[in-house]
């Protein structure tokens, strides 16, 4: 949980997180399953940056108290531990619950590209800035 902090992006890519599996090369699990999972709370937060979660790995974020969350969200293959062949085919996401986003009431999320996330709760408001978010449902919204 985030509450009262001033938070730099310093990323040279702009992405505020990135929550995905690794080589397994320092002991943390077998590439390719060893994905990360992420519990997110922004509590009167001010967040800009882009968020990836890759297909073996899951984000549970909630915007509460008034939070403001400039970015997109996105779904992107694992590459770590996987085939050539992998790499250039469609995400195929293997985890259930892949991104899950809250959005409180009085919070907004101010979209700056287009989303694919697993689902969405939304109390609050969604500045689409004429991007769309696509769920795992097929569902689009805009």
């Amino acid at each position: 949980k985030l509450s009262g902090v001033e938070i730099t992006d310093a990323d040279g890519e702009g992405c505020f997180m990135r929550v995905c599996g690794n080589s397994g090369s320092r002991g943390w699990g077998q590439a390719g399953s060893n994905g990360a999972q992420v519990e997110f709370t922004a509590d009167g937060q001010d967040i800009n940056g882009d968020i990836i979660v890759d297909s073996i790995s899951t984000l549970d974020m909630t915007l509460t108290n008034g939070s403001c969350f400039t970015g997109r969200i996105s779904i992107a293959a694992n590459l770590t531990g996987s085939s050539a062949a992998e790499k250039t085919t469609v995400v195929r996401i293997t985890v259930e619950n892949n991104a899950v986003i809250t959005i409180g009431e009085g919070c907004t999320w101010k979209l700056t590209g287009d989303c694919t996330i697993t689902s969405l709760t939304n109390n609050g408001t969604i500045d689409f800035n004429g991007y769309t978010i696509t769920l795992a449902d097929g569902s689009v919204l805009k």
